[in-house]
């Protein structure tokens, strides 16, 4: 044998193959089997290594805690409930399916809300699970839910997420369009995503700043990218995360027209004289919209100033895995 082979044999950089058990065993003793079955064990065993090490990466205690997986005891139940929620039978099988979809995935990043992979992997197999449990659902109808989108503005006004949120399931559902909301666990910091599972357009929510105007205009804008764009790389959204994307403005702005309507520039151009809370209240009225929502488009259009009339604005809390209103008693 070759020095070079030797050390890299030592270091673990070559495989024993056939003939290298055969010289093995003529160079250093016991038989060509007893080395091949070593170089089994070895792989074994580093994949082991590998398994461990990536099932520590994910928030397995969150996990838990939201009830999607049993809490593990031991280092291998923790390997056994990660693959099982992934639904796939390896670490190597797991990076294809979801850490290579979620790097190629559209996103925008921030310095201050780091989107980590393993969490936001989670988080769209929590979505994922969530369709699974569901029925079939018709082929997407484009048209129709671009048009069934104006009377979605009207849930809005609905003030408990366990009525609204059955509501906009079976509104999606309807038109071809899965629509989940689901919690986003530490490490996960998007606001929303779109794209395709089972051939079908996905929009998943995660509620992230509990309040209404930033849900319903992180819906409209998710249905913004499945009216507008191509789904085969999907968007994640943050929307701390500000650039010039053209994708993510044509889905700002397809947002903003759905929940102002035409008028809505018109709002977004008038001063903060302009809007008191009995306004505010007025136009909602006008728009059947939620007043809250109005405050956060004209709060983000720097109309109203980010302190002013809040008040208005409905509260989420999560309970579970369960979106609920933190304003009913």
């Amino acid at each position: 044998m070759q020095d070079t082979e030797v050390q890299r044999l030592l270091a673990g950089d070559l495989s024993i193959t056939v003939g290298l058990a055969r010289r093995l065993a003529e160079v250093v003793g016991a038989s060509a089997t007893f080395w091949l079955t070593r170089e089994a064990q070895y792989i074994e065993d580093r994949a082991r290594v590998e398994a461990d090490r990536w099932s520590q990466e994910l928030p397995i205690t969150q996990m838990a805690s939201f009830g999607w997986v049993e809490k593990p005891r031991t280092w291998q139940e923790r390997i056994s409930v990660s693959l099982e929620f992934f639904d796939v039978g390896d670490v190597e099988t797991w990076v294809a399916q979801y850490d290579h979809q979620v790097a190629s995935t559209r996103y925008r990043t921030s310095p201050s809300y780091v989107l980590e992979f393993p969490a936001t992997t989670v988080w769209f197999r929590a979505a994922e699970r969530v369709v699974d449990t569901r029925g079939e659902i018709p082929k997407f109808d484009q048209q129709g839910f671009a048009r069934g989108l104006h009377a979605v503005r009207h849930l809005t006004r609905q003030r408990d997420p366990e009525k609204f949120i059955p509501q906009l399931v079976s509104f999606g559902a309807e038109h071809g369009v899965h629509i989940v909301v689901v919690r986003a666990p530490s490490g996960c910091t998007a606001s929303g995503a779109s794209r395709t599972y089972n051939e079908r357009p996905l929009i998943q929510l995660s509620a992230r700043h509990l309040t209404d105007d930033h849900f319903w205009f992180t819906f409209f804008h998710e249905a913004g990218h499945v009216v507008n764009h191509a789904l085969e790389q999907g968007f994640i959204d943050i929307f701390e995360a500000e650039d010039d994307d053209m994708f993510e403005q044509e889905a700002n702005d397809f947002s903003t027209e759905y929940l102002l309507g035409s008028d809505g520039r018109q709002f977004r151009k008038s001063g903060p004289n302009r809007w008191s809370h009995r306004d505010v209240i007025r136009e909602a009225v006008a728009l059947d919209l939620a007043p809250g929502v109005l405050v956060g488009q004209l709060q983000h259009a720097d109309v109203l100033p980010h302190s002013h009339l809040n008040r208005l604005k409905r509260r989420y809390a999560w309970n579970g895995s369960r979106l609920v209103s933190a304003d009913i008693p």
